[in-house]
């Protein structure tokens, strides 16, 4: 006779086991407001795709052009393509406009769906930075409701496909998921170029916080992540352009074409162009649509804030030895904002506000953690008035960013 308790504790292969699924989660009220902030901006999202109907909002003109004519099967000449920039999310546009056809929701709702899945993914990096309930909450809130994080998600360009494959990234970093996490931050690369200075996140994180751990970890990722971008950018390639195209080939051409265009050989007639330091420097923003008015830049609260925030991280991290949120925050910042100060002084190539854009999750988490412990040192305060003088400014404050990203939104 067969042994029927073994027989009953075997699972048929054609049935999913959903033991690993974290149902739990979902019964957790903060998650299921995190997950609110991504469905109400999923609603503005729809509700706006289609203000700009009849025309391209800013680089849109560029890469709505180039994926219609991967979806046509054109002949990319150079008026056309823009090798420049890696395929994949140019990838993703053309399926937006193979499923809807050449409509505003084809060329911006991939961008839109990217950027809801931003949010989520940004709550989970701050759940797995810290054992705190509010502060993900408070840091998800801020990130969801900023200017910037809406607007570059609300319009077909290239930066929020970078954005969201970078936190997968960092999130399956933080999981120990060293080799997957390579691969994904490959995919963020061949999306935007300049996803590549997310990888220096990793590294520092890896070497002041896990370098204990076994070496072999980190080179998974440091190995994954190269080749998955030297395999996978001829594929992408072909398939965007119909032939093949050695990867060495098109990493020295984008490369070289990245640090042409100085300040010095292009006049600035548009005044959009900036240097690093002016993002920190200045709350100016720049319109890329007039009506509705669509402005890049940064939410003005979050931008005041910016100065503060980091340098009170990089205080707490020095004082609680290095504290893994606030150093996070910290290396986050570095790396997508001081790199571009360095490229810059190395090559005085005219760059962009939008440039400013995958540091702002950083901020996020800095202001996430800076609000909490002004709210938990005004709950250790016995008088109310001396609680009233901290609450109040912060409620203020988020209030504030709220009605800010109203007023710089286009739904004004």
């Amino acid at each position: 006779m067969p042994n029927l308790s073994i027989m009953n504790n075997i699972k048929p292969r054609f049935l999913l086991d959903i033991s690993y699924i974290p149902f739990d989660w979902f019964k957790k009220w903060e998650n299921l407001a995190a997950l609110g902030f991504a469905i109400v901006l999923l609603v503005l999202h729809l509700s706006t795709i289609n203000l700009v109907r009849w025309g391209l909002i800013f680089d849109e003109s560029f890469y709505v052009r180039e994926s219609w004519g991967i979806v046509q099967g054109e002949e990319m000449n150079i008026e056309v393509f823009h090798p420049e920039h890696p395929p994949l999310a140019k990838l993703f546009i053309a399926l937006g406009l193979c499923i809807f056809g050449l409509e505003p929701i084809g060329w911006r709702l991939p961008s839109v769906v990217f950027g809801v899945v931003a949010i989520v993914l940004f709550y989970l990096i701050c759940q797995k930075l810290t054992t705190n309930r509010f502060i993900p909450l408070i840091a998800t809130f801020v990130f969801a409701f900023e200017n910037d994080s809406f607007v570059m998600s609300s319009i077909a360009m290239l930066d929020v496909y970078g954005l969201t494959f970078l936190l997968g990234s960092l999130l399956l970093y933080l999981h120990k998921k060293y080799a997957l996490s390579g691969v994904i931050l490959a995919l963020a690369v061949l999306a935007k170029m300049s996803m590549v200075f997310g990888g220096g996140i990793i590294v520092l994180h890896w070497l002041l916080t896990r370098r204990t751990d076994q070496l072999r970890d980190i080179l998974r990722f440091l190995i994954a992540a190269p080749l998955s971008f030297i395999f996978l950018l001829p594929l992408l390639n072909w398939v965007a352009l119909g032939y093949f195209e050695y990867p060495w080939e098109s990493i020295r051409f984008m490369l070289e074409f990245h640090t042409y265009g100085t300040f010095a050989e292009v006049p600035n007639e548009s005044g959009m162009a900036s240097r690093p330091w002016e993002w920190i420097l200045s709350p100016e923003t720049y319109v890329i649509w007039p009506d509705p008015l669509y402005r890049s830049g940064a939410s003005w609260t979050l931008w005041a804030l910016i100065v503060p925030s980091m340098c009170y991280v990089l205080y707490q991290t020095v004082r609680r030895r290095w504290d893994s949120f606030c150093l996070f925050s910290f290396l986050w910042f570095a790396c997508t904002y001081f790199s571009w100060v360095i490229f810059y002084l190395i090559t005085d190539r005219v760059m962009f506000r939008f440039y400013f854009y995958p540091s702002i999750g950083a901020i996020c988490l800095a202001l996430g953690f800076l609000i909490w412990k002004l709210l938990e040192i005004a709950g250790k305060r016995e008088s109310k008035l001396a609680q009233y003088v901290i609450i109040v400014p912060v409620i203020t404050w988020m209030v504030a960013h709220f009605v800010i990203f109203w007023v710089m939104s286009p739904m004004t």
